[in-house]
């Protein structure tokens, strides 16, 4: 192995370990200047890192690492991921790579799985945000509270709303096994926008507004950015003629979050993925790799500016950051009680889904229903798997 590719190799890692810790069979001089190359890698990053470094934590239960978190406000209040900390079994402390301090739950987001902990004693030293939107393709880093690199990449996903039921739903179900220019519609949701505006079973959507149709991934991205309410223009075939008809978008249904055994294993190649890692509200997509346990801390760029804090790592080439701005609109919000709050956890409807079953509140009555809805999830699923097919497709092709 030539010393080139094991740098790459190295950089590749989730976290700036030592070659000698994570890279096996290497010749001695291929392992020191794994070593040398990523010590210096961590030196020219140390000073973006350095004060976004003094404002983070870990999040302790005993001798448990659940979480990082961010010190914000006037430093007796910290961010961190609200379904780790949940599974936490005694009392709550945090560790600044100096001192350890106790902490206490007092508010958490459920939308955003994000938690407010209390410090007790003195305050900490607060982050210092900054407002700028993160750009497509710029530089990002997450530190520890030692000041080294906990994880790196860039900005692959400008922000966005990943939760189902904000998302614009037309209503119709394509035919999988239809081949030719289009979608065919296959069933239509007769109170959806679609059903309302005269979409029926066989006819075949050529365009949305000037965007012309090949498939479902078409249909979708021609969804991106258009909110529930928003009047659309389809342009139809319709028995061999063409239509202009016009349809009010609503939101989409609410659905239990489901994955197949397959996407299970696709999401968790490459590490540990965090347990709840979708349906954020506003979240930028990145390719860092943070640990589960590392998520919750403060993202920099180059500067050393705190452009957000981290929210999930998703899988081997996704994780999403909460912009600055974001949080400081989500801080304004009331936080809900963490004695009530439940945690969302997509991992166990993942194996009741796995075993043919449906959590308690999603399963459907009757026949017909039943039918409907695995219906929709098989859908659903398919669309998961296609989106992660592409995203492995364009990583390949340089994209």
């Amino acid at each position: 192995m030539k010393p080139i590719a094991c740098l790459i190799l190295a950089l590749a890692l989730p976290q700036f370990l030592r070659a000698d810790e994570e890279v096996p069979l290497l010749l001695p001089e291929e392992r020191d200047a794994v070593n040398q190359q990523s010590d210096e890698f961590n030196q020219a990053l140390a000073p973006a890192l350095a004060k976004a470094s003094e404002s983070t934590v870990r999040v302790w239960s005993g001798t448990r690492r659940l979480a990082y978190g961010t010190v914000i406000g006037d430093g007796r209040r910290i961010l961190s991921k609200w379904s780790e900390v949940a599974r936490a079994r005694g009392n709550l402390q945090v560790n600044n790579g100096k001192e350890t301090r106790a902490v206490r739950m007092s508010g958490v987001y459920e939308d955003e799985d994000i938690v407010v902990l209390e410090v007790e004693g003195s305050p900490l030293k607060p982050v210092t945000w900054s407002f700028a939107k993160p750009k497509l393709g710029e530089f990002l880093a997450a530190p520890q509270p030692d000041g080294k690199l906990a994880a790196f990449g860039v900005v692959s996903v400008l922000e966005r709303n990943l939760k189902d039921t904000d998302m614009a739903y037309l209503g119709v179900i394509a035919n999988p096994q239809y081949q030719g220019p289009g979608i065919q519609v296959d069933q239509v949701d007769p109170e959806s926008g679609a059903g309302k505006a005269g979409l029926k079973s066989g006819d075949i959507i050529l365009k949305v507004g000037e965007r012309q149709l090949s498939g479902l991934l078409e249909l979708k991205n021609a969804l991106t950015g258009v909110m529930p309410g928003q009047t659309l223009d389809l342009w139809v075939n319709v028995g061999g003629k063409e239509k202009k008809l016009q349809a009010t978008v609503g939101n989409r249904p609410k659905l239990a979050q489901f994955s197949g055994e397959r996407l299970e294993q696709m999401e968790r190649m490459g590490g540990p993925i965090s347990q709840v890692r979708d349906s954020f509200t506003q979240a930028v997509q990145t390719d860092m790799r943070p640990k589960p346990n590392q998520v919750g801390g403060p993202v920099v760029n180059l500067k050393g500016e705190v452009l957000g804090i981290t929210l999930a790592r998703a899988d081997r080439t996704r994780s999403f950051m909460m912009p600055a701005a974001a949080v400081e609109e989500l801080l304004k919000q009331e936080a809900a009680n963490p004695a009530t709050a439940q945690v969302r956890d997509e991992a166990k409807d993942a194996r009741m889904t796995t075993r043919g079953e449906a959590p308690p509140a999603a399963r459907p009555r009757g026949r017909a229903a039943l039918g409907e809805d695995r219906m929709r999830r098989h859908l659903n699923d398919m669309q998961r798997l296609m989106e992660h097919l592409q995203q492995e497709m364009e990583a390949l092709e340089g994209r």
